[in-house]
Parts: structure tokens; sequence; C-alpha cells
């Protein structure tokens, strides 16, 4: 457990007993102490699902324990116009990924690198909100595809640092298709990969009928 993690646990713990140890609190004092203890606890439990979901293995996909260059905070892709913030996202209870569980945010897969470390970074993003097969809010990957080799972006840490991409290709996959090459890679490298859907939306099966995955490499 982290010091961050065991200082946000004692936190709740704290406000808890001062909610119960003090008959002289008000009760919107009482509300505003336990509005924080919650809001504690649900960051104490993020952060705890990051570091579980940090070690996990998956078949055909390598995966690395958190180091201590930080957690990303912000992706920047100015050709795009995105500057969106990052959701942690890990595995579902049948072992697929998690997705951000709204169109605006992205999502780390917490199973890779952390971006510019070592190895594969997978961050995942909506290409739109669909209600009844009608498009009704564009989403932060909508034109992921309008990136092309040499395009660079940028990841922003929770520590201030800022890690610099530049695009090498864009690959199609059908749902279904072997994906290993999109979450390993054996030369050493620091790279970062988008996933996102693209395609024709199926209303009977509620998804897109592609994957679209965009590979970039860092830039030292």
């Amino acid at each position: 457990m982290t010091s961050t993690l065991a200082a946000l646990l004692q936190m709740v713990v704290t406000l808890l007993a001062s909610v119960q140890g003090n008959v002289m609190l008000s009760t919107a004092q009482r509300q505003e102490a336990l509005t924080a203890a919650t809001q504690a606890t649900q960051v104490a439990a993020q952060m705890l699902s990051v570091e579980t979901f940090a070690t996990t293995t998956l078949s055909a996909i390598s995966t690395t324990s958190v180091p201590a260059t930080g957690l990303p905070v912000r992706l920047v892709i100015p050709k795009l116009g995105v500057d969106a913030g990052f959701q942690y996202d890990g595995l579902t209870a049948s072992g697929t990924m998690e997705t951000p569980n709204n169109v605006f945010d992205v999502g780390w897969y917490t199973g890779s690198a952390l971006p510019g470390e070592k190895g594969v970074a997978i961050v995942i993003g909506h290409v739109a909100q669909v209600r009844k097969s009608v498009v009704t809010i564009k989403g932060v990957f909508g034109d992921l595809g309008a990136l092309v080799a040499g395009d660079t972006f940028y990841v922003v840490n929770d520590r201030g640092a800022t890690s610099t991409f530049m695009v090498r290709e864009s690959r199609s996959y059908d749902p279904a298709a072997d994906t290993a090459d999109v979450f390993t890679s054996s030369d050493g490298g620091a790279h970062l990969n988008f996933v996102t859907c693209e395609g024709t939306w199926n209303q009977s099966q509620l998804e897109y009928t592609q994957r679209l995955v965009v590979f970039a490499d860092a830039v030292r």
C-alpha cells in the first residue's frame, strides 16, 4: 500500500471519529464531514484498483507494475483539439478491458505500461455516444482516424512531467481478430497505442463493427 493511500485511509478514520465523538457538531457540519470521508474513500478505492490491476497478467499481454514516474492525468492531441482527463480502467469480471464511463475522458488500461515507460501503454476512448443507432454526442476519439504518421501528442502525469509521442501508423481490426501486437512490443522502447471503435454501428449487438488502433512511439 502506498503512503498516499495510507494517508487517505487515515483521513477517513479521522473524519469519521470526529463525527462520532463530537456532540457539538451541527447537522450541516456532520454532513460535510461525512461527505469528505466518502470522497476520500472513493479516491482510496480508485487508487487501490490501480495498485491491484497494475500487476494483472493476461494471456499474450505483457504487464508492468507501477513505477515511480507518476500516473497519467491529461491527454493532449493538438491536431484533434483533444484535452482530456484520464480514468484508470482494469478488467471486467469476464476478463475484457474496461472502458471509460463517459465519452469525454480517456482510459489508461492499468494492466499496461505507464505512458512514457518501457513497454506498451494502452489508452482507450469512445468514438461517440449512440442512442437507438443515432450519435447523440461525439466522443473524445471521434476524429482519431484523422491522425497520420508524424502527428504528435502529449501525456501529462500527476507529477507534472510530459511525455511526447509520435504516431507511427493506424490499423483496423475485426472485434474477434488476434490483437496481441496491439498490447506487446519486443524492441525495448516506450510505446502508446490508442484503441477505439469504428465502422458501422450494429444496433442488435450494441457495438461498432471494427476497432481502430493508432500506434505511437515515445519521442526522447
